[in-house]
């Protein structure tokens, strides 16, 4: 499993590679539906509740963890040049697409990873 510690300019020249060049409306209001839909803490009328903003700060955080490198998006996947059996396609996070990993993690990979400071 390949990991990386990233600076601001690894992930704009990323960015730039997938041809992101400008802030996309649509986009950002996908991710937040999708961030909603992921964490009842986001949701109006929910009974999920959080007192202390530090919670809402990690379970959002959380979210985007998981949205990025444990979930795979259908829109990201590449077709296989062999097909395998009824596997047509090749299926990634955005993570992978953006070369920072080369495998989908599980939550307990996600739970695992050591961030040094």
């Amino acid at each position: 499993m390949v990991k990386a510690h990233g600076r601001w300019r690894r992930i704009e020249q990323g960015l730039d590679e997938l041809g992101y060049h400008q802030p996309n409306t649509s986009a950002v209001e996908r991710f937040n539906a999708t961030a909603r839909r992921m964490n009842a803490h986001q949701v109006r009328r929910s009974l999920a509740f959080s007192h202390r903003v530090d919670t809402r700060w990690a379970l959002a955080w959380w979210s985007v963890c998981v949205y990025n490198w444990v979930r795979p998006h259908r829109s990201l996947r590449q077709r296989l040049q062999q097909p395998q059996g009824k596997r047509l396609y090749q299926q990634r996070t955005p993570a992978i697409a953006m070369g920072l990993t080369n495998q989908i993690w599980n939550v307990s990979d996600l739970l695992r990873y050591v961030v040094y400071p």
